[in-house]
């Protein structure tokens, strides 16, 4: 690799590493922030919060890899321009392969990385988070007892316990299940214990009735039992209702091949199709973002407004292309042509970025925006004068007055 070649790696490796660690901190915060309520009511540790926060980490990684590649590429790129780097390597013979390499070496590793978190960590992620809020939700049964209030667990499930007997035992629980959008679920019991069986944690209910509410007809089934077991594992997430992990907690393997008989895969068939298609396209926009960056930043420009709008639209793309990627994969569970476009749109830019740059085609701002640009930013009048004279111009109002 040639002296250039490492100085560009370098300082884009650093720009995209700070950035992606940064953003993704602030976006790891905001995930935690939305259990913080159930792991406070439960009184655990700091230890716990760390732990979340540790796993949420690397999915959130993944998500602000491209853009984070795409901030430190660009800000590598216009500080060369600015200080005539650019030119100079265009002067001296350098080609714009020169410059693309190492971005672009760059964007392959986070790519590969993206990879085999999406297929081989994050499985594993969100089983432990699973686990970890499981237990959180276990706990809160014993918080509720200190209050006799209802807590929330999760949106639409809700518990109150009204004393604590001797024994470990529990009396008068009540347990609202309203997370069936067609049948509502309504626990009451005397008494209660929590115990474990089968490596699961079971809280066992005694003298109590189960009142089940169809929301379609509004009939009211209710069921007296001596003991019911409930596993508190099953709380927390839409397994909660089949009895089978999700998508989101199986290996890749799995997904392509599941067992018919699955009950998650009984009642929700397609997000398996959906999962399968985010897991193997995401991993494609670090390339992508690589290649628009030195498409449209990897050649010099001698106009500096015309720099600052080459920015504005690779990030512009960019942007656009990210989120009809978020909604290929949302609606690729119910069409077969979104579930092509999944990875035809992100592989299509990055073949016309890659024709382009084969080519030698050299993407220009138009005159007018960096004219507008000029005017806007010049030192003669304020701002808001050329505005308005911007804004009289393309109403044809300045012409009007005149004749």
């Amino acid at each position: 690799m040639k002296l250039i070649e490492r100085y560009i790696l370098s300082r884009v490796l650093i720009l995209s590493v700070g950035t992606m660690l940064a953003t993704a901190t602030i976006a790891m915060t905001t995930q935690v922030l939305l259990r913080v309520d159930l792991l406070s009511s439960t009184g655990q540790s700091l230890l716990a919060f760390l732990k979340l926060a540790g796993l949420v980490m690397p999915t959130m990684m993944v998500i602000v890899m491209p853009f984070a590649l795409m901030i430190g590429a660009a800000q590598t790129l216009s500080t060369m321009n600015t200080d005539s780097e650019l030119a100079v390597i265009e002067a001296s013979g350098g080609s714009r392969a020169l410059i693309a390499r190492p971005i672009l070496l760059v964007a392959t590793l986070m790519s590969l990385l993206s990879l085999a978190e999406s297929n081989f960590v994050e499985p594993w992620i969100n089983k432990q988070i699973k686990i970890l809020v499981s237990q959180a939700s276990a706990d809160l049964f014993s918080a509720a007892v200190q209050s006799g209030a209802f807590h929330k667990v999760e949106d639409g499930l809700y518990v109150s316990v009204a004393e604590k007997l001797p024994g470990g035992q529990l009396g008068g629980i009540f347990l609202a299940d309203e997370r069936d959008k067609d049948v509502d679920l309504l626990y009451h019991a005397k008494h209660g214990v929590f115990t474990e069986g089968g490596g699961r944690d079971l809280l066992i209910l005694s003298d109590g009735e189960l009142h089940r509410k169809d929301n379609g007809s509004g009939n009211v089934s209710i069921i007296r039992f001596a003991t019911y077991a409930l596993d508190l594992s099953l709380i927390g997430g839409s397994s909660g209702r089949t009895g089978a992990p999700p998508p989101k907690e199986r290996p890749t393997s799995y997904l392509f091949n599941p067992d018919t008989s699955d009950p998650y895969y009984e009642r929700n068939p397609r997000d398996f199709i959906k999962r399968i298609n985010k897991r193997l396209s995401e991993w494609l926009y670090p390339l992508t973002f690589g290649f628009i960056t030195v498409f449209f930043l990897g050649k010099a420009h001698s106009n500096r407004h015309e720099q600052v709008w080459s920015v504005v639209t690779a990030a512009s793309i960019a942007f656009l292309l990210r989120g009809f990627g978020f909604y290929s994969v949302d609606e690729s569970s119910s069409s077969r042509i979104f579930s092509i476009l999944c990875y035809a749109v992100p592989l299509g830019a990055i073949g016309i970025c890659s024709l382009f740059m084969i080519t030698n085609w050299t993407y220009r701002t138009p005159r007018y925006l960096t004219d507008l640009s000029s005017r806007l930013s010049s030192e003669d009048q304020p701002f808001l004068v050329h505005l308005r004279n911007w804004m009289s111009d393309l109403t044809g109002s300045g012409k009007r007055s005149a004749q």
